[in-house]
């Protein structure tokens, strides 16, 4: 009798943990700060579109600090901690030492503290900010349930397996599908992502997967061996939410090496071919995605806490507390000495890991934190336009203009939707081209043609 007794509660407890993530989602609604805040939703609406109107690549931005929060350990605003002399956190990690949006995330927070104190989550800020910055690009609008509470803790090696842009195709249906996730929400999800903003050249391994000879011209160009350079993630439409990353990437015309890698996979290529031959598929796809990440692992009712400020926990409490978070990687030499920051980002200190698995992880970590302290500096002494470069206070500052590639020759053919007269990936519609137009000249953008495009053939690599 004991032994079942056991059995059953043991079997109880564990429906109740399965469970867990489907209680706490519940726990948001659409209308949550309907009486407690009700402008809530216009002032992060207001902010997001003044920043977009300054930089385009704001919302981009926006887009991937969410999916980096979410997909790490739940939608909390865990990647907004500020690290430490003594603690590290989740900004440290690899995946994250190139995310922006954070300073944007910020501002919308210190105008809701004046209006509604302590009441508007960092975390419910976060998903609704990505979710204004698409459909400031033409994307679609959706409901974002709102009730999430911050986290109470930071750990860098929650974001260290990040799925970085040059990670096998095999491996990223496994880690999203961990996720709950299914293969059409993973590749609108991916669509989604990377139809709009620019790539670093940093990021792109021309070599690592088959890509367009014309393309790979075209990047090499644009790049031409500076790290510090970026194109567009869709060359097509790179300021417009559309679906024409099904067609670029099944053409092999995208900079990074997983888009190409899935127009190939013979798991997701038929899902890239099905999308781009019925595009009204896609957007109701991308939004269900979104509304399952932003309900991640959340935190609700009275877990975690309401941050007064997103970059730091109401109470931080000294190592041993519950709000502690790991050892920092920083080298304290490099911290009494006042050299922590070098172009905007931290230098790690070499560390000896026992497992092997994580000592390779961690080593690939502090290569690219070098790399781009080193590509920092280059670009605060060369001041590279169309570049990032660094400000006095060491924060990376947005470029000045997205360069625009021109398609290449016999660029991808535009895809039509015969019901609904949509075109695809190449030109793009009308709809589109006036939006780009429109943008263009409230945002200031050079055409095309005044934009510098370097000589040489030169390409480097990096990765994430």
């Amino acid at each position: 009798m004991d032994a079942r007794l056991a059995t059953t509660t043991a079997l109880l407890l564990l429906l109740l943990a399965a469970a867990a993530p489907l209680l706490a989602s519940a726990q948001l609604a659409n209308d949550f700060y309907k009486t407690s805040c009700p402008d809530a939703e216009k002032i992060i609406f207001g902010v997001v579109e003044k920043r977009f109107k300054q930089d385009p690549g704001t919302a981009a931005g926006l887009l991937r600090l969410v999916f980096h929060d979410c997909f790490a350990n739940g939608c909390d605003a865990s990647i907004l901690i500020d690290p430490l002399s003594n603690q590290a956190s989740e900004k440290e990690a690899g995946p994250n030492i190139s995310v922006r949006g954070y300073d944007v995330i910020e501002e919308i927070k210190e105008e809701l503290e004046k209006k509604c104190p302590g009441v508007v989550s960092c975390a419910d800020i976060v998903v609704a900010s990505a979710r204004e910055g698409v459909k400031l690009t033409g994307g679609p609008t959706y409901e974002v349930p709102m009730g999430r509470r911050d986290s109470l803790t930071s750990n860098r090696e929650d974001a260290d397996g990040l799925p970085g842009p040059d990670i096998a195709v095999p491996k990223l249906i496994d880690e999203f599908a961990k996720q709950g996730f299914s293969l059409e929400e993973m590749v609108a999800m991916l669509a989604g992502g990377h139809s709009i903003g620019i790539c670093r050249c940093f990021f792109i391994e021309a070599d690592a997967a088959p890509i367009d000879a014309d393309y790979r011209k075209n990047i090499s160009a644009a790049c031409d061996g500076k790290d510090s350079g970026s194109v567009p993630m869709d060359f097509a439409t790179p300021n417009v939410f559309d679906g024409s990353y099904f067609a670029l990437a099944l053409a092999k015309k995208m900079p990074l090496t997983i888009d190409r890698l899935v127009g190939m996979d013979p798991k997701t290529e038929p899902v890239l071919k099905a999308m781009e031959a019925k595009p009204a598929d896609f957007l109701p796809m991308f939004t269900k995605a979104m509304v399952k990440l932003g309900a991640l692992k959340v935190l609700t009712g009275k877990e975690g806490e309401i941050r007064k400020s997103c970059s730091e926990f109401n109470n931080p409490q000294a190592s041993g507390g519950a709000s502690v978070i790991r050892t920092s990687s920083i080298n304290p030499d490099m911290m009494a000495a006042g050299l922590s920051k070098v172009g905007g980002a931290r230098v790690p200190e070499a560390t000896t890991i026992a497992d092997p698995a994580a000592a390779e992880l961690e080593a690939k970590r502090q290569r690219n934190v070098a790399k781009i302290v080193k590509t920092n500096a280059k670009e605060a002494a060369a001041k590279v336009e169309g570049g990032v470069v660094v400000n006095n206070a060491g924060q990376i500052q947005p470029p000045n203009v997205v360069p625009i590639i021109q398609p290449p020759n016999n660029v991808v053919p535009p895809i039509v939707n015969k019901d609904a007269g949509v075109q695809a990936a190449g030109q793009g519609s009308v709809e589109a081209s006036k939006m780009i137009a429109a943008g263009n000249k409230v945002l200031g953008d050079e055409p095309a043609s005044k934009l510098p495009v370097p000589d040489g053939p030169k390409l480097r690599g990096g990765q994430l």
